[in-house]
């Protein structure tokens, strides 16, 4: 072989692999969502990681659970949260694939031996060997570079819609949760009164000052009271049980939730709110998502001009002691397939994305407006339950406690009175923990705190 051809192959060889190993091979964290406010950490990663190495991520549960920790929990462990992180990192390996070269072809045969005549035996024999290489025309590779890294973007909003409904979820069965164990605590309240009106009213039973009969009626009470007690037990169990299953648990280790239901010091005017809608993941993906589909237009669009094959290589004749070099195209003619059916997809498909944006965002809209409406009318009980009627049931039940040892009110009067304060403060706590619970959905809608937002 000469010098010039081996040189020349030598060279076509290094520049093929050189092109095929221009692409990072490092697999990229997905760019961060401007949405929400992330903490500084990346949640995919920390996830992936904990797969790996799961003791060194886990988060230790104490007797007293808080809100932060059932927080960082979730995001680490929820179950459904690390198949969405799954999703991006697959996405991130397709991007990689699709930006890669096609690799070369080395071909090498040999004819004209093994037969009869004058191609019997090897004399007669030509060795050939060819390099082959795609070139992609229409700009194919750059195009599906850019689909597939808006594909991996798309991926990086379904993990962003998922970690936001994760964790208003959280949000949602924490507060519930504690409210579940606001009320058992206020039952063991109210089965300590039940049971210190029963000691008086037998005191006085045995006294002489009233009936016997007001006796039973008091002891009907205290046994209702530790039904009640038991019913709200158990539904704070199950609450607890709902709780830890956000971060894949089916045991409750923990005993008591640390915080309180309390009330925002201000709720924003609706006008206020709906400017931030376009800021919800469902709404703002679409941008992303649109732009996937004209790459895609574009993608399907390339493919119609056809990508040629060059080759070169070398070939050796036994018969005449000689050699020579070999160069060849090979041009696909697109006389009938051109890639029509699917460029015309890509477009519907585009025209599609449009329609279903503004469909998302009407959705959107029209849910905020529920929850915002439910989240004024929780916020509106709540207020006039603090302001009048809690004080005053307070107010009669003392009044009533007093006048039945003073003889100027029957044992009904008192039962009712302190049934409309328990009943009172059991609204009260159910107002706030639905008002809580529409705060999150909320906040779930326009992808923003509430307490962010500025009237101003």
């Amino acid at each position: 072989m000469s010098k010039y051809i081996k040189t020349m192959l030598l060279i076509g060889t290094l520049v093929l692999a050189a092109g095929c190993a221009s692409e990072r091979t490092v697999l990229q964290a997905p760019s961060e969502s401007t949405l929400i406010e992330h903490e500084s950490e990346d949640y995919s990663s920390q996830i992936l990681n904990r797969n790996l190495n799961s003791s060194a991520n886990s988060i230790a549960i104490g007797d007293t659970l808080s809100y932060r920790t059932a927080l960082a929990k979730t995001l680490l462990e929820n179950p459904g949260l690390q198949s969405y992180a799954w999703q991006v990192r697959v996405k991130e390996a397709e991007r990689i694939q699709a930006a890669l070269l096609p690799n070369p072809e080395l071909e090498a045969e040999m004819e004209n031996f093994g037969g009869t005549g004058p191609f019997e035996g090897y004399d007669s024999r030509e060795t050939t060997i060819r390099l082959s290489q795609k070139v992609l025309l229409g700009a194919d590779r750059m195009k599906r570079k850019r689909l597939a890294g808006l594909t991996t973007e798309l991926a990086g909003w379904d993990y962003e819609t998922q970690r936001l409904n994760t964790l208003t979820g959280l949000t949602q069965a924490y507060t519930s949760a504690l409210e579940a164990q606001l009320q058992w605590e206020q039952q063991k309240e109210l089965l300590d009164v039940a049971r210190q009106f029963y000691e008086s009213v037998s005191a006085q039973v045995e006294a002489g000052k009233v009936s016997k009969l007001e006796q039973t009626k008091a002891q009907v009470e205290l046994s209702r009271a530790r039904i009640d007690l038991e019913n709200r037990r158990n539904s704070m169990q199950s609450a607890f049980t709902t709780l830890a299953s956000f971060w894949g648990s089916d045991q409750v280790s923990f005993s008591v939730l640390s915080g309180e239901l309390g009330m925002p010091d201000s709720i924003p005017d609706y006008q206020y709110v709906t400017e931030f809608i376009e800021q919800n993941p469902d709404v703002a993906r679409w941008t992303t998502e649109i732009q996937q589909r004209e790459a895609s237009l574009s993608y399907e669009r390339s493919k119609a001009i056809p990508d040629i094959k060059i080759s070169g290589g070398y070939r050796w004749m036994e018969d005449l002691g000689a050699e020579a070099a070999l160069v060849g195209v090979s041009i696909p003619l697109p006389f009938f397939d051109r890639n029509q059916g699917n460029v015309k997809a890509a477009r519907y498909e585009l025209n599609r994305a449009e329609t279903v944006r503004e469909s998302a965002r009407i959705e959107v809209q029209k849910a905020l407006q529920n929850s915002y409406n439910k989240l004024q009318a929780a916020l509106y009980e709540a207020e006039q339950l603090q302001a009048e009627v809690l004080p005053g049931a307070q107010t009669a039940y003392k009044a009533a406690q007093a006048g039945y040892r003073q003889g100027k009110f029957d044992f009904l009067e008192v039962l009712d009175a302190q049934r409309t304060l328990f009943t009172s403060r059991t609204r009260y706590v159910q107002a706030l923990a639905e008002l809580n619970r529409a705060i999150a959905q909320v906040e779930r809608l326009i992808g923003t705190p509430l307490n962010e937002i500025s009237t101003n």
